[in-house]
């Protein structure tokens, strides 16, 4: 779920055993993603497998870099990981390691370690380049950041993760290679849920005071729904009049005029001032960074109250951004209506609902890139400075290529129009 935790932050550091690993792999693989939670009856690998492998006898390092679209996908790049016989390390937010002393355990002895994405977070950045320059284990991170469910579109890359590939390259010269991997994930329906998610969709309008119209054309039912459950939540808060509502026919226009409202009203309340150039993205992340740092300072705990507040409308302007293109109606097959509609009640009852139906996964491994001999190339053309932005855009790049390309072959009932 798209959502920012601002529990005092306490690091945990990855603590890796073979055993806990090797335990957790075959729980995953066993019970993990059959199970009720995800529902994933298999896994297939593509693309450059045997490529990744060899560079794994060789001994040389990996950073993999995948699309974050579904709750499973931790899940199925452990799966990935087992398959391909290598070891690996996980960047994840902090808040999973505050279910339970023993849930925080069992996850750094499997690798992973905690990060503060609110702020900047030394000791995660630390942590990462260690377990690239020792080169025991792979480091998985996954750029887009957060959920955003939408898995034929990879949402725009942060420059952490290739940040942290090139500062580590160059602290280990180039004779100690890291190879930068991007990872295409696609989870598909492989049976005609169609039944089920027109039942979804009818029960968010009752729940809202509004009919389902079964009739309908099936993408302009879900565009005016979707058009009519935010602007009751924008009228609730006091974001639009009683009798305003948002009858423009682009769906997109009406999302960006919502969330602008939102995000210039927090900038004045919070006395920000938008940097030249920044979208609204960029603005939401902003003002999340200046709350966050106020909800974790016990000395400003006068200030909780009204942050807390602060908090709750970025993240609806944020949410409201996930919808800020015409996903489903470029394209509007099974999944992308399915994940649309499963995004839409997440969003009106802050909740993860498991899987509706059995999915398949398919993992396109994309061609490596060794930063070595990428650097050289980078720089030769005088673009040093540039170099994790064009990193970046790269990864992001290959990865939607990815995404196209296992969309195209596709057999699944997911992946015809709904």
């Amino acid at each position: 779920m798209l959502d920012f935790c601002d529990a005092p932050y306490q690091f945990f550091p990855a603590r890796p055993s073979a055993i806990v690993m090797a335990l957790c792999r075959f729980g995953n693989a066993r019970f993990g993603l059959p199970g009720p939670n995800h529902r994933i009856r298999a896994v297939r690998l593509t693309g450059a497998v045997e490529a990744l492998r060899e560079i794994e006898r060789r001994g040389e390092r990996l950073l993999f870099l995948p699309n974050h679209s579904t709750h499973s996908d931790p899940q199925l790049m452990t799966e990935a990981h087992r398959q391909l016989g290598v070891g690996s390390c996980f960047m994840a937010a902090y808040d999973v390691f505050l279910r339970g002393r023993l849930h925080a355990w069992v996850m750094q002895r499997a690798g992973a370690f905690s990060v503060d994405r609110e702020g900047s977070d030394r000791k995660a950045m630390a942590e990462a380049l260690a377990i690239l320059k020792a080169g025991r284990f792979g480091l998985t991170i996954f750029p887009e950041g957060n959920v955003y469910m939408t898995n034929d579109r990879v949402t725009p890359f942060l420059e952490g993760a290739a940040f942290l590939g090139i500062k580590a390259q160059k602290e280990l010269g180039a004779a100690r290679p890291i190879h930068a991997v991007p990872v295409s994930i696609k989870v598909t329906h492989v049976s005609d849920v169609r039944g089920q998610v027109r039942e979804k969709l009818a029960a968010l309008a009752s729940s809202t005071g509004e009919r389902f119209d079964a009739d309908a054309d099936p993408v302009a039912e879900l565009a005016r729904l979707g058009r009519h459950l935010l602007a009751k939540n924008l009228r609730q808060r006091g974001f639009i009049g009683r009798q305003e509502d948002l009858t423009t026919p682009h769906l997109t226009e009406a999302l960006q005029h919502g969330a602008s409202r939102i995000v210039a009203g927090l900038e004045d309340k919070m006395d920000l001032t938008p940097k030249p150039g920044d979208d609204l993205t960029a603005r939401v992340r902003r003002i999340r960074a200046e709350i966050h740092q106020i909800r974790i300072d016990p000395t400003r705990e006068t200030e909780h109250r009204v942050a807390a507040g602060w908090a709750d409308e970025a993240i609806l302007a944020l949410r409201i951004l996930g919808y800020g293109t015409p996903y489903v109606a470029q394209h509007p097959t099974l999944d992308r209506y399915a994940e649309t509609v499963e995004k839409l009640s997440e969003d009106l009852y802050g909740r993860w609902d498991p899987p509706m139906a059995p999915r398949e996964a398919t993992i396109r491994i994309g061609e490596p890139v060794a930063l070595p001999a990428w650097l050289e190339q980078v720089e030769s053309g005088g673009k040093s400075r540039g170099a994790v932005n064009a990193l970046t855009a790269a990864m992001e790049s290959a990865v939607q290529s990815g995404l196209e390309e296992l969309n195209r072959a596709n057999p699944h009932e997911g992946g015809r129009l709904f």
